[in-house]
């Protein structure tokens, strides 16, 4: 009887702690301002979090990162996942950092086919916004569109909203939803 008791105490701990590290949480995005671990995260960014606020569909949230995330520790990259309500489907991400001042880890692989070698090494450079794309007027902001290659839904859509670098990827939504999606972002 003992056994049971201690074997059903560590079960109730360790499904409390599984619930309360998950980051998923099921809200449309217009909620996804209340989430906690998300009003935590903006409250520790060293640049202000966006997210979208019109959106009819409810979603599933992953912050994918910073993982993991500790409160009060300072946050540089938000990365978002939304999900399908069934939080199968990947239908968008949502990157941001800073957009000025901010340093990036460049990977260059260097591979050398006749020695059958590789050399990889890392370099840090400035954050540069990249100007490839149509343009796209978002609220007053310039941002670039990027269809994906093989010309499915989606692609990327970036632009800088005052000091906060804004990425949104997508192989679900159609250029004009990721255009809708962006222009909601509050």
């Amino acid at each position: 009887m003992f056994k049971w008791i201690i074997s059903m105490i560590f079960i109730f701990i360790f499904s409390v702690e599984i619930n309360t590290n998950q980051y998923i949480a099921s809200a449309k995005p217009a909620l996804a301002l209340s989430n906690v671990e998300l009003d935590r995260l903006k409250l520790v960014a060293d640049f202000k979090i966006f997210t979208p606020s019109s959106v009819d569909q409810i979603y599933r949230l992953e912050i994918k990162e910073p993982y993991p995330f500790i409160p009060g520790q300072s946050v540089s990259e938000v990365r978002l996942h939304f999900f399908d309500e069934s939080g199968k489907t990947y239908l968008f991400g949502i990157e941001e950092h800073k957009a000025f001042e901010y340093k990036i880890n460049r990977v260059i692989t260097t591979i050398d086919v006749r020695k059958q070698t590789s050399t990889t090494r890392t370099v840090v450079e400035d954050f540069k916004f990249s100007e490839r794309g149509e343009k796209i007027n978002m609220n007053g902001f310039e941002g670039r569109y990027e269809p994906w290659v093989n010309h499915v839904p989606g692609g990327y859509l970036r632009w800088v909203h005052n000091d906060t670098f804004i990425e949104i990827d997508s192989g679900e939504l159609t250029r004009e939803e990721m255009i809708a999606l962006a222009k909601s972002m509050k």
